[in-house]
């Protein structure tokens, strides 16, 4: 009785009519909670988009992107926004039930490496012999830094893995590291106040800004049940990306929602985002992927497109 309650309340919130007691709750995955493209989801149960097709949409936090691909594949979550490709595809290829239902990046706006502003490094090019930061090996903080580094000419600079974005700021004042990468809302704050710089972004790289990075994934077995139901969500999804970057009160829905002030998240928004970068509708970069997933042993060898089209299923997408 108190879900049919719930749903009509729901229903009755959002002006919809065709939402029913049968319908079945639809658990995401979402990762990084207060970053902007995380946010999506948030935007669309709040401006009824889930509701408007009918579905009935609950987050499930979990730590941090490399677990979003276990999330799905225990069954703990129906679907997963914002994957890393990499995590996915090693997954999928070793048998894991995880389909990828879309592209969520391309490129990636929101990532950046910092250093200290009153310090001596102010590019890559100036890490030499330095030690710098990134996340974890494997993950795209990785491949992006090996990439910048190889852009700038430095084959000497110490790559040291050190987890979350907030880990680095301290490192950096610390002298222990000399540059670290970040992603909002993380450092944001010191940036603003003038403490630290960019010395680089993700997407300085040409190629990598072209290549797909993150996606939207499902459990296989939910899929296959309730594949209505995932296309519904991934048309509400892409309404919700499409309200993001044309309504002025999507800054303050994510300011609200990253518990920051609306300028800081007028800043993520003109320096760390990227409309071309959100589209969910074309795979890019697939040969760089690979290579990338070969180099970090999360393969062992060059799949055939046999074995990479069983892992795709972009519902979106018309079949012939």
């Amino acid at each position: 009785m108190r879900k049919q309650i719930a749903i009509a309340l729901i229903a009755t919130f959002c002006g919809v009519t065709h939402l029913t007691a049968a319908a079945e709750t639809l658990r995401v995955a979402v990762s990084d909670r207060g970053a902007w493209d995380t946010s999506y989801t948030a935007f669309g149960i709040e401006q009824g988009f889930f509701a408007h097709q009918g579905l009935h949409v609950r987050i499930v936090p979990v730590a941090d992107e490399a677990e979003l691909a276990q999330a799905v594949t225990s069954g703990k979550a129906d679907i997963a926004v914002a994957a890393g490709f990499v995590d996915v595809l090693a997954a999928g290829l070793k048998g894991a039930p995880i389909r990828i239902i879309s592209p969520e990046s391309t490129g990636a706006p929101d990532i950046f490496w910092f250093a200290k502003i009153a310090g001596p490094i102010g590019h890559m090019e100036d890490l030499h012999g330095q030690p710098v930061g990134y996340s974890r090996p494997g993950a795209l903080s990785y491949f992006m830094l090996r990439t910048l580094l190889q852009k700038a000419g430095v084959q000497d600079a110490n790559l040291v893995p050190v987890g979350s974005a907030d880990v680095g700021y301290p490192a950096v004042l610390g002298a222990q590291l000399a540059a670290s990468w970040s992603k909002p809302p993380f450092n944001v704050a010191y940036l603003l106040a003038g403490e630290i710089r960019i010395i680089a972004h993700g997407n300085d790289s040409e190629e990598l800004r072209n290549e797909t990075v993150r996606v939207n994934v499902a459990n296989a077995r939910f899929l296959a049940d309730h594949r209505s139901e995932v296309i519904s969500f991934l048309k509400a999804y892409k309404k919700s990306v499409n309200w993001a970057y044309s309504n002025p009160a999507a800054l303050d829905a994510y300011a609200k929602l990253s518990h920051q002030p609306l300028d800081v998240a007028q800043y993520i928004f003109a320096q760390f985002t990227s409309k071309p970068a959100a589209q969910i509708d074309q795979i890019k970069g697939e040969d760089l992927l690979l290579a990338q997933a070969l180099e970090a042993k999360r393969i062992t060898s060059t799949p055939t497109h046999k074995d990479i089209s069983a892992v795709y299923d972009l519902v979106l997408k018309k079949k012939p």
